[in-house]
């Protein structure tokens, strides 16, 4: 009887484990075509032997607002494994008539950006050395402006804080927090005790946020993927295919990214699966708390009153800058130049003009 029983509960688990690797072998088709260069895309090789994309908007040297030379403006999108997506492009074109030049790239690993070889390839800090030596072996070595939307207003603090040589100035827009995340000796958020929200500001929910765009509604073959990348540093999908998973799931976070759900824009294809997994891993990374307390680098953080980052994250970056500000945007989601372009503008094109 016993061994009866278990012959069973064993054909069962065999049935189970065919079952899911066939699950598990089938490729997942993507819901949205992948991104395609545009009019305006071009591409650069940095001494690490891999391709950059991007688009460079030239200074309007005619322009009357245009009174003298500018360092460049260098766009760093959110994600991590975001893209420059072209609302960006159109948002941040307008600097070019004060004489800036604006360039904005996509992160090794995601948009039209090569792909490294192997999942854990892609660091927090791989990202900021990129950075380093783009703007130090091409971009003339002199300080740029830099905007960071979301995580790359993480690296841009993070750049601040420890090349400010590179920075002119530097301006985060719905930055995530400063790593690693701080907690008392109770198990508290230590940041969010340190700046509660002022009772002058009002932060609502974004109205589209999304509920189903969980684990829990990642394809399995998907989640496989993560699983033996994380154990063993290898890629079951090929980089179209997950990128393709990941495309779908933004094409769903992105209705949290508004206070209005109107002014949602289509994804254009330029997710990456394998950066945005592994780029989130901070545990080998020093505080650059006081690094950024020390710099010289004038700083603005703006976030809008439906931004899903906690108000504490944001203004953290503010807080410990010597010449850090805070700007707060009224009905503004956390992609702010979705639903207010003009306001993201202006405060952008103030703190510049100072």
């Amino acid at each position: 009887m016993i061994r009866t029983a278990f012959k069973a509960l064993a054909l069962a688990v065999g049935l189970a484990v065919l079952v899911l690797g066939v699950v598990i072998a089938i490729p997942v088709e993507p819901t949205i075509p992948a991104i395609t260069p545009r009019s305006r895309t071009q591409f650069l090789i940095i001494p690490f032997d891999y391709r950059f994309s991007y688009t460079h908007l030239p200074a309007d040297t005619t322009s009357e607002t245009a009174t003298s030379p500018k360092p460049p403006v260098v766009y760093l999108h959110g994600g991590p494994g975001g893209y420059s997506h072209s609302s960006a492009i159109d948002a941040l074109r307008p600097l070019t008539a004060l004489g800036h030049d604006v360039y904005l790239y996509d992160q090794i690993g995601s948009g039209l950006s090569d792909r490294l070889a192997r999942p854990k390839d892609y660091t927090f800090l791989g990202h900021t050395e990129d950075l380093r030596v783009i703007v130090a072996e091409h971009l003339g070595g002199g300080p740029v402006v830099r905007i960071g939307q979301s995580y790359g207003g993480m690296l841009a603090s993070y750049m601040a804080a420890h090349h400010p040589d590179l920075v002119a100035r530097a301006i985060l827009t719905s930055p995530g927090g400063i790593e690693p995340a701080l907690f008392d000796e109770d198990g508290q958020w230590a940041t969010g005790a340190a700046y509660p929200v002022p009772d002058s500001l009002t932060f609502r929910e974004p109205a589209g946020i999304s509920r189903d765009a969980g684990l829990s509604s990642w394809p399995v073959r998907s989640i496989a993927t993560v699983a033996l990348a994380t154990a063993f540093n290898m890629s079951l999908m090929p980089d179209d295919e997950a990128d393709g998973v990941l495309n779908t799931v933004v094409s769903k976070i992105t209705r949290g990214m508004v206070c209005d759900p109107a002014h949602v824009l289509p994804e254009e294809g330029g997710g990456g699966f394998y950066s945005h997994g592994w780029s989130n891993w901070y545990g080998d990374m020093d505080d650059w708390r006081p690094a950024l307390a020390a710099s010289p680098v004038p700083l603005l953080v703006l976030q809008g009153s439906c931004d899903y980052i906690p108000f504490a994250s944001a203004y953290e970056h503010a807080a410990l800058a010597p010449q850090g500000t805070y700007r707060f945007i009224e009905d503004a989601g956390h992609a702010l130049f979705w639903d207010q372009p003009n306001a993201y503008l202006a405060e952008i094109r103030r703190f510049l003009e100072e």
